[in-house]
């Protein structure tokens, strides 16, 4: 009988040890779901700013043929300053 009575303490600490790390998982499982939503948001954000400086260098494009040189710089110093921005968030996302 005391085998009997080991064994099912044995099996009970072992289905309370199973329990602990499903719940833990559980949770990371959440938090990591929580992760993925939060860097999918900000992937969504950023292909969105991809699309409105694609619109706004579209537009440009359009002007520059009557710009200055000096404007034409300027304007090309800033569409390659919000590239490397992008650049640098993309880059950031995947670690």
């Amino acid at each position: 009988m005391v085998d009997i009575a080991t064994s099912l303490s044995n099996l009970q600490d072992k289905l309370q040890l199973l329990l602990k790390r499903t719940a833990l998982i559980e949770k990371e499982n959440l938090q990591l779901k929580a992760s993925l939503n939060k860097e999918q948001n900000l992937v969504k954000e950023l292909m969105e700013q991809v699309q409105e400086g694609k619109s706004k260098i579209a537009a440009a494009m359009v002007n520059t043929a009557s710009m200055q040189p000096t404007d034409k710089a300027a304007l090309v110093k800033k569409v390659d300053h919000y590239i490397k921005e992008i650049d640098t968030a993309i880059k950031n996302l995947n670690p």
